[in-house]
């Protein structure tokens, strides 16, 4: 249990209008106990009130896992697939005191479970994701370094796999060789997209079977893990050949990624960064093209607190560290996205943390 995180989200509960927040199984869980169980459709959450108090509710199947794994550190009770979820948890919720309450719920709880308590049991359930994201939104040294041992260990990835990539090859052989190389150099849980041709006009493309060509676009978005850290980096490459069009219009990514980056200090208005990327792109009328936030927090979850985007309005901090990931998007035809990890460090610098190369590279074909 990462106690001093448990008193500082005691201390948030109670400056807040919760009287509880529920944390399901996740990475939030994970960080928080160090633990988190496999998740399935039985409800099962673990209760943090605000004086202080903790327990664990689930299936009673998961009950002597939860038992051994939260080391008698808070009660874990347990219900019965036969005797139905609602129907058992009630009067553990009413022997806690939080009927008719107000509990905050994190970011995986599942909509079904929660909606059926709230009508059994008139409890106000509130999105505690932002309070939960506020608890760890500033790095401590120990996670600015790992997060900078992730990056590097994606860094190492990118040369040879520039060197790797040919026409004919399928784009999961690209994934795996990302994947053996990373591992390699320590990282884990490794992850890639690996988006070519048409297919790199989709942001978050999930396939892996289209087939390289000559004349190819790929956006290579991958990371790892290191002690508990996430790395995540985009570069785009080109096979064998490159149109003028797509010079250009590298060139703006590039420069539109540099603007952004640039602009990522200390005390820097959040939409301020976003903007700088879109000005840059919307100098031959592509800022329309860049169709999401410019960045997102990255930490213990690929994607946490803070979104740099236009509708946040908040200040960059030390500790705080994120993507600056421009892309430009044509449907059906290419996309491309340049991508680092930023970190606004102790002493208040920001900090780049991915080096690899980020000239355009037209590999052999």
């Amino acid at each position: 249990m990462r106690k001093q995180y448990v008193d500082k989200l005691v201390e948030m509960l109670q400056a807040s209008a919760l009287d509880a927040v529920l944390i399901c199984p996740s990475e939030e869980l994970k960080f928080l106990t160090g633990f988190t169980p496999m998740m399935c459709e039985r409800f099962q959450a673990m209760f943090l009130k605000k004086d202080g108090t903790m327990f664990y509710i689930c299936n009673l199947l998961y009950g002597d896992q939860m038992r051994k794994m939260m080391n008698n550190e808070m009660p874990v009770y347990t219900w019965f697939d036969g005797d139905g979820m609602t129907a058992s948890i009630k009067p553990i919720l009413a022997e806690q005191g939080l009927l008719g309450c107000t509990v905050g719920v994190n970011s995986s709880a599942q909509a079904f479970n929660i909606l059926e308590i709230a009508d059994q049991m008139e409890i106000s359930f509130k999105n505690a994701k932002p309070l939960l994201e506020e608890l760890r939104i500033r790095k401590t040294p120990t996670e600015q370094q790992s997060l900078r041992r992730a990056a590097a260990i994606a860094d190492a990835a990118y040369e040879p796999v520039t060197h790797f990539i040919k026409p004919g090859q399928k784009e999961a052989e690209i994934r795996d060789f990302l994947f053996a190389e990373m591992q390699k150099n320590g990282g884990t849980k490794p992850w890639a997209i690996v988006a070519s041709g048409p297919n790199s006009s989709f942001p978050h493309y999930s396939e892996f079977e289209r087939t390289i060509e000559i004349g190819d676009a790929i956006v290579l978005d991958y990371g790892c893990e290191y002690q508990e850290m996430q790395s995540d980096m985009s570069r785009t490459v080109f096979v064998g050949s490159v149109s003028e069009e797509q010079r250009k219009i590298y060139d703006l990514v590039d420069r539109a990624q540099l603007a952004a980056q640039a602009a990522a200090v200390e005390d820097a208005w959040i939409p301020d960064v976003d903007q700088a990327a879109r000005t840059v792109l919307d100098e031959q009328g592509y800022a329309k093209t860049l169709i999401n936030r410019v960045g997102h927090g990255i930490g213990y979850m690929m994607h946490e607190a803070p979104d740099l985007k236009q509708c946040n309005p908040r200040r960059l901090e030390r500790g705080m560290a994120f993507s600056i990931e421009p892309g430009a998007y044509f449907p059906n035809r290419y996309g491309m996205r340049i991508e680092n990890i930023v970190l606004i460090n102790d002493k208040g610098e920001t900090e780049i943390l991915n080096q690899a190369r980020r000239d355009l590279i037209v590999t052999e074909g």
